[in-house]
């Protein structure tokens, strides 16, 4: 149930795409060797930046140029915001980025794509004695309530508050992920 309500199978779930779910430890280390069956590529729903666009029923291809100009703009319009979240999280996270995987939360946590898959990495530390440590990214759902709420004023005047909603995003995120949370007192 926990997979099943993952966000990051969001955006998977609302386009109708099948998922396998790898379950088994063994099954990060079967991944490496065995990358497609039938022709098909394994790729990590965690891990890296995934394209879902091209699944889209109505892709950007029938947009009109100013949908697409409104669209690039909106996105243009949370860099200070994203600018803010990442000079915010810098020490716990790799980037900050807009999903297309999200469709209902506002934020969910990934491995970056030539990092440590986050499963694997927890496997390896409790079995391995591994000691590396791969920051994750946080991606955010422009489109979600939340994050729309959030805006940073144009005068940066509300910038300590959206760092601190930043980390408490960031916190959230680690707890859907399974993750221990940095400030557990903080958080609460």
């Amino acid at each position: 149930d926990s997979l099943k309500n993952s966000p990051q199978l969001e955006g998977f779930k609302s386009r109708g795409l099948e998922v396998l779910f790898f379950t088994d430890t063994i099954d990060d280390f079967w991944l490496q060797h065995a990358a497609e069956y039938e022709g098909k590529k394994f790729k990590s729903v965690t891990k890296g930046n995934i394209d879902l666009t091209q699944y889209d029923a109505d892709k950007d291809e029938d947009a009109s140029e100013e949908e697409k100009a409104e669209k690039t703009k909106a996105d243009e319009s949370l860099k200070p915001l994203i600018e803010t979240i990442k000079k915010t999280l810098e020490e716990q996270v790799e980037d900050v980025i807009i999903s297309n995987r999200l469709t209902d939360s506002p934020v969910c946590l990934v491995a970056p794509e030539h990092g440590v898959d986050m499963h694997m990495e927890r496997v390896l530390k409790i079995h391995q004695k591994y000691s590396g440590s791969t920051k994750p990214v946080l991606e955010i759902n422009k489109n979600h309530s939340l994050i729309k709420m959030i805006g940073l004023n144009e005068d940066f005047s509300n910038e300590s508050e959206v760092a601190e909603l930043s980390l408490l995003l960031l916190d959230q995120a680690k707890i859907i992920q399974g993750e221990p949370i940095h400030d557990p007192a903080g958080f609460v």
